[in-house]
């Protein structure tokens, strides 16, 4: 279930390597590694806590310089930060003076694009997620997986070719998380953008990924890519079935190798 790396994607990494240089102290983030990413295909990038999987992330969207290595994009370096792609990070970017829908076509705003051209667009993925009859309302209003959804709305809303997902639902409890992840796939299954989704859930991983990278304790590096062949959408029957079971425990044996568990 190794997928092989190589192939030249919607995304590619070529020695991808973070170091944090502060005087005489070096912190060595992560890598080096080697990547592609295929248009349309949803990657996990799985790993623990301070393994490098974010500092990965803010490299892919050209907000952190790399130390050495390459990013492009669709053939196309990245030298910086790009506006053709959306990201969601845990800690959402809500403004709390404007209500949900003012929140949602800010996003169209700042890319200069009206809002007004963009009103269907706002309300059905409002209503995809399960926030219409909520547009006038308040982040405060709102509890924190309403909020993470009206973020992702944010992130959808310019139609973007990718995404970058880094841990959006980590600071939700268990419950919210799952109906969040069901309505990450289904967007993700009716308009199948490029998605990239950093996690330390497994189960997480395996439920959302077409591939799951396995990524090592700091330095992070991509020790492993696993293929997920489950049908989708992957419903709670296919999360009991004894093929998901199999996934989680080859991920466990992964980082039970690691000395994680």
């Amino acid at each position: 279930m190794t997928a092989i790396i190589g192939r030249m994607g919607a995304l590619d990494l070529s020695g991808v390597t973070k170091v944090f240089d502060s005087g005489e102290d070096q912190v060595h983030a992560f890598g080096p590694a080697d990547l592609s990413i295929m248009s349309g295909e949803f990657v996990s990038l799985l790993g623990p806590s301070g393994c490098g999987k974010s500092t990965l992330m803010l490299m892919i969207a050209g907000l952190l310089p790399l130390t050495a290595g390459s990013i492009t994009f669709h053939g196309e370096p990245v030298t910086g930060p790009r506006t053709d792609i959306g990201i969601m990070f845990q800690d959402n970017t809500l403004v709390p003076w404007r209500d949900i829908y003012g929140n949602v076509a800010l996003q169209l705003e700042l890319r200069g694009i009206d809002p007004e051209k963009r009103r269907d667009r706002i309300s059905g993925l409002l209503k995809s997620v399960r926030l219409d009859g909520f547009e006038h309302r308040y982040p405060h209003e709102l509890s924190g997986g309403m909020q993470q959804r009206a973020a992702f709305c944010q992130t959808m809303v310019h139609e973007p070719s990718t995404v970058l997902l880094d841990e959006p639902l980590g600071k939700l409890d268990a419950m919210t998380r799952e109906s969040i992840r069901g309505d990450l796939q289904a967007l993700w299954m009716e308009q199948k953008p490029t998605v990239i989704f950093v996690t330390h859930s497994i189960e997480e991983a395996v439920q959302l990924s077409s591939r799951v990278c396995v990524v090592t304790p700091r330095p992070g590096r991509i020790d492993r890519i696993i293929d997920v062949d489950l049908p989708w959408p992957r419903d709670h029957a296919v999360k009991r079935s004894a093929a998901f079971a199999d996934y989680i425990r080859e991920i466990q044996e992964v980082f039970h190798g690691f000395g994680i568990l």
